[in-house]
């Protein structure tokens, strides 16, 4: 179990907000501005004559940085705080929204992607949870994180999309605006969530030591190593989701663009309101153990279920257990992980679960779509679901093993 410093949330800013509010509302702020130029991406590459192949190397390319950097932020923050890296981060993110705004070449685009991956904004948010929150609310915190993250990306696309008419550069510059006043909301109003005294002691927690003996050590521990197999494997089987839904939806109910962007609207409300208002009293009841058995659960049953028959009551019946499987998952997994770590390691462990989450995005819409292509439109759930079952006998081993322990 951590052994938690906490600044309690009940103690405020000195300009009388909490503390969760402020974080949730950074997150909420950064996921905006990301939203507003991600769904622009295939429109802008196009404009440099790009094909898939460097769509697919622009998105990549994100997540590979999120891959390298997350767990290196992260255990830096578990040593300097948190505030200075969310500042950090903050910035980077900034620099990459003008570089995606000037950008007269795909390199440009490219290398936009680059440094937003630079930031690690969402790993260093849960560790700040996790310093000022107890074992009990853990979870509730780091879920309205996950629904400030929903709201931010039904907000953000929806502006971008207004933007865009006056052309790329437009909502480039509006995210990188709104990011601007992000960095100020947190130097004003975000104070630090590790006391000072605290953090001298904190240097000893070796954030120079290699990713690769981090993972190994990680992978070696007996609960966190299955965890963040379950993690790996959840996000890998709901990367496909964007692939393969679409192409499902246009198959069986000749679904327009318009009626897709509704289907992940609806997705990314069940997350709003499953992780907004619901997780914390699930926590409370089941434990995350459970929830991580469960959550994996309705991933698969969704899966299977899907391209079974094509009906809409199926369809969204499907949906909505995707949804809220992997709502559940993204929370109930890094409160788990944060409540088997030492509190100088949180940043550092919660940015590896980050990492490992980011790495498994990249594989996920090559294999939707090559199954899909290549063996049939049923081929591709199945596959997923195969994956999701053996998250499933991993959550319940952990279960079972949280349940021995005590």
């Amino acid at each position: 179990m951590s052994s938690t410093i906490v600044l309690r949330d009940s103690s405020q800013t000195r300009f009388g907000l909490s503390r969760t509010f402020v974080i949730i509302m950074t997150i909420f702020i950064d996921i905006t501005g990301f939203g507003m130029i991600i769904p622009l991406l295939p429109f802008y590459a196009a404009e440099f004559q790009a094909g898939s192949t460097a769509l697919g190397v622009l998105v990549a390319s994100f997540s590979i940085m999120q891959f390298i950097f997350s767990p290196i932020l992260g255990r830096i923050s578990d040593s300097l705080g948190r505030r200075p890296i969310l500042l950090l981060s903050i910035l980077t993110s900034m620099v990459s929204f003008i570089v995606f705004a000037v950008a007269n070449s795909f390199l440009m685009l490219l290398l936009s992607r680059i440094i937003a991956g630079m930031a690690t904004e969402t790993a260093v948010a849960q560790a700040y949870i996790a310093d000022i929150t107890d074992e009990t609310d853990r979870a509730k915190g780091i879920g309205r994180l996950g629904a400030a993250f929903g709201v931010g990306f039904i907000i953000g696309p929806a502006i971008g999309g207004l933007l865009s008419v006056y052309g790329f550069w437009a909502p480039g510059f509006a995210a990188a605006v709104l990011t601007l006043l992000n960095l100020l909301f947190v130097f004003f109003f975000l104070p630090e969530s590790i006391s000072h005294k605290d953090l001298p002691t904190r240097t000893t927690s070796k954030f120079h030591d290699g990713f690769l003996r981090k993972l190994a050590n990680a992978m070696g521990r007996p609960l966190i190593g299955p965890t963040l197999i379950i993690s790996f494997i959840i996000t890998l089987a709901f990367a496909t989701v964007p692939v393969i839904v679409p192409l499902l939806g246009i198959s069986f109910f000749d679904f327009s663009s318009i009626e897709m962007s509704y289907v992940f609207m609806y997705i990314g409300l069940i997350q709003i309101i499953l992780q907004g208002f619901i997780i914390g009293r699930l926590v409370k009841r089941a434990g995350e153990e459970r929830l991580i058995a469960f959550g994996s659960l309705l991933m698969m049953l969704g899966m299977f279920v899907m391209p079974l028959l094509a009906n809409i009551s199926i369809f969204l019946g499907s949906i909505t257990m995707m949804g809220s499987g992997v709502g559940i998952i993204n929370t109930a997994v890094p409160s788990f992980i944060s409540k088997r770590t030492q509190a100088n390691e949180q940043g550092g462990m919660l940015g590896l679960t980050q990492s490992i989450s980011n790495i498994a995005r990249v594989p996920g819409p090559l294999v939707g779509g090559s199954v899909f292509e290549f063996a049939g439109l049923t081929a591709p759930f199945l596959l997923s679901g195969v994956l999701l079952l053996v998250a499933f006998v991993l959550g319940c081993r952990i279960f079972h093993a949280c349940r021995r322990v005590g």
